[in-house]
């Protein structure tokens, strides 16, 4: 019988996590900057598979790593003293007794105790910091986002379908053939005018659906100084904050 989730060391990679997922229908490899190495392992497939599969990745899984590594040197790293607020919430973490973690998002406040046998630098405790935080920017997100993008809609002439709030990993926002506008809640991190700039770089895809001379001259007479605001935006790094 397999084992649901355990980890293993493998020489020349380190400490492995394998996961296995009833959904999952193909193995997958991810290196995480808190999590490590973690391989998503289907039902049907051994434990033994795994791991060579793990083997035979072993080049791909140096360099992840080595990128993560540096990644992870540039990620906040919270303790009691930090001074950390979204926009409508202040962070405190707490010391409690119990040997597990709880968080509280109220008023204006996050709230998260952890156990006091245990160091807040732990990348278990931190993961669980910024999952709290991030599902407060998409509280925030979902009431500030789509107020917003309604009134530059209505303010330059736009017209779109849907509008959702995801937590997406590669984009700050996208518009879809049926003009349905995806906006990122990491977009709670930025300054207001380049919230409002990548608002408005999707709306004008509703008009045009490329990045050719056409779209950034229109972009260009709504909003003067656009493609020095989208070099502004490469500035901000959307998976690791």
């Amino acid at each position: 019988m397999e084992s649901n989730n355990y980890q293993i060391k493998i020489e020349g990679i380190g400490t492995v996590r394998l996961k296995r997922s009833n959904k999952a229908r193909y193995l997958r490899l991810k290196v995480h900057p808190h999590q490590g190495i973690v391989v998503i392992v289907p039902r049907n497939i051994s434990d033994s598979s795994a791991l060579k599969f793990v083997s035979q990745k072993k080049s791909w899984i140096e360099k992840s790593v080595k990128k993560q590594s540096s990644y992870k040197k540039q990620t906040t790293r919270f303790t009691e003293s930090s001074s950390f607020a979204t926009r409508s919430h202040q962070l405190f973490l707490l010391r409690h007794q119990k040997n597990t973690m709880k968080s509280i998002v109220k008023d204006d406040k996050i709230v998260i105790w952890y156990p006091e046998i245990a160091k807040v630098e732990d990348d278990r405790i931190q993961t669980f910091i910024r999952k709290t935080i991030e599902e407060t920017w998409r509280l925030e997100a979902k009431k500030i986002l789509p107020v917003r993008l309604n009134e530059l809609a209505k303010k330059y002439g736009f017209q779109y379908n849907k509008i959702k709030i995801k937590n997406a990993k590669t984009r700050w926002g996208s518009c879809s053939a049926q003009n349905n506008i995806n906006l990122n809640i990491q977009l709670m991190r930025l300054p207001d005018y380049l919230i409002d700039y990548v608002m408005l770089h999707e709306l004008m895809h509703t008009k045009e659906k490329n990045h050719q001379a056409l779209f950034w001259s229109h972009f260009e007479q709504i909003l003067p100084g656009a493609r020095k605001l989208d070099k502004e935006l490469n500035q901000y790094n959307l998976s690791f904050w």
